[in-house]
């Protein structure tokens, strides 16, 4: 099934995932605590994985290739112009077009997953031979395994190499490329609300019910495919270097600088510290549901993790195409998250900034909470 049917049912790529249902299109936001919940009760050591040896694609590209259900007439739009500007790419191969209507389809989320993004935050304009490699590659694993107008055991080689050839005559840097233009645009967008999300994911694990496991090299960002593609070796020594130097760049340098990844490595070293230094809370702590109110009350997530007279508040982003990117300060205006009354304190700090946040009617401004940054944990 996983091999062959999450290659061919390609309406949200993202969703066709090992162990997903690409037919459960997004959970409520109280769907998705009514099974936090669930495995506080019973599977609290589970593990948590959103990257492995055998996922589709990296935890990061599924986060951006999500936001696509955010813009959907945007998506539309692209999708009937890039369609018209790149057919004159495709050949003819036994009377059909190659690749199909359905590979060109995941062909386009899959670009927008994994293109690569500028220090300054913009697409890259020219890809370069490797990347076109990389894609190549991808497609020609991807159609074989669907096994519709080729396969591992009967290749249609011609299918393959005119899909191979569609993939860089799109991708080339030219003048007379009419896709490059158009596509440049919505990447942009996608990579930013991406971001977003990906750091709300990275939270979300590490302080969620469960056993957080991070894959190799998804420190940072990591926009690798499926294998052999996320086996490729990682660079521990760039890594070892950026996490020497975390400790001297403030979080609003980290945000401004997103693209180079630090900002996920950064996230990712609090919340563990945060968590061996309590980790009685993560492991026995309650799990407590959060109500948001105000103008962007659906667009955020939060939950208090309890023991005792020790709590810890996480709140994260969703759905930021509605607010801008970053997604921090007054753009939040009036929203704020309701804290029970067991709760009721007039102080807490926030561990990725240090900041102070007062705390009144039992109530966290979002705005105060990720002023500096889009994820935030307030603790006592």
């Amino acid at each position: 099934l996983e091999d062959t049917a999450f290659y061919i049912y390609n309406r949200l790529a993202a969703l066709n995932e090992v162990g997903g249902e690409p037919q459960q299109f997004g959970l409520s936001v109280d769907a998705f605590h009514e099974r936090n919940l669930d495995r506080h009760r019973n599977w609290p050591a589970t593990l948590l994985a959103t990257s492995t040896h055998d996922t589709k694609r990296s935890e990061d590209v599924r986060a951006r290739m999500v936001a696509i259900s955010e813009i959907p007439e945007l998506w539309r739009r692209s999708l009937q112009r890039w369609r018209t500007v790149n057919r004159r790419w495709k050949k003819d191969v036994n009377d059909s077009e190659a690749p199909d209507a359905n590979e060109e389809y995941l062909l386009y989320q899959t670009l927008l997953g994994t293109w690569p993004v500028a220090a300054n935050g913009a697409p890259a304009e020219n890809v370069g031979p490797e990347y076109i490699e990389r894609i190549q590659a991808y497609m020609t694993k991807a159609l074989n395994e669907a096994k519709l107008n080729t396969s591992w055991i009967q290749p249609n080689e011609e299918w393959l190499a005119a899909t191979r050839d569609f993939v860089a005559k799109i991708l080339e840097p030219s003048t007379k490329n009419k896709f490059l233009p158009t596509f440049l645009p919505v990447a942009q967008e996608i990579a930013r609300l991406g971001a977003v999300n990906a750091l709300a994911q990275a939270l979300l694990k590490l302080t969620s019910p469960g056993v957080p496991d991070i894959y190799q090299g998804n420190e940072v960002w990591n926009y690798s495919l499926v294998d052999p593609d996320n086996r490729r070796p990682v660079d521990y020594k760039v890594r070892a270097e950026m996490l020497s130097c975390l400790s001297s760049k403030r979080p609003e340098d980290l945000l401004q600088n997103w693209p180079d990844g630090r900002i996920k490595m950064f996230l990712t070293q609090r919340a563990l510290h945060f968590r061996n230094e309590h980790a009685e809370l993560f492991r026995n702590g309650d799990y407590l549901p959060l109500r948001p109110s105000g103008t962007l009350a659906d667009c955020c997530i939060s939950f208090a993790r309890r023991l005792d007279r020790h709590w810890a508040v996480v709140i994260v982003p969703r759905l930021s195409s509605r607010i801008g990117f970053p997604p921090v300060g007054d753009v939040w205006k009036d929203t704020a998250i309701e804290l029970p009354g067991n709760l009721a304190l007039e102080r807490g700090r926030e561990i990725f900034t240090g900041r102070e946040l007062l705390i009144q009617n039992r109530q966290i401004r979002v705005a105060d909470a990720l002023s500096i940054l889009p994820f935030a944990i307030v603790t006592s």
